[in-house]
């Protein structure tokens, strides 16, 4: 059987910090921005990748 890498669906928020190349504390006020991707299921908080990638091409559409 071949090991497959999977590549995660949502990450934490300071991986999602990571992928972006911003400090955790801009994510954090990011996350509270209305329209940003963010799911909280009990206590736990992720980002699904895709909605993250989306947002940031919304946002940098509307700076052009």
């Amino acid at each position: 059987m071949a090991t497959e890498k999977l590549e995660p669906l949502a990450v934490g928020p300071r991986d999602g910090a990571r992928l972006c190349n911003v400090s955790h504390t801009t994510f954090y006020k990011w996350m509270k921005l209305e329209g940003f991707p963010v799911v909280r299921i009990g206590g736990c908080v992720r980002i699904p990748v895709d909605g993250l990638r989306a947002w940031l091409l919304e946002k940098a559409e509307q700076n052009d």
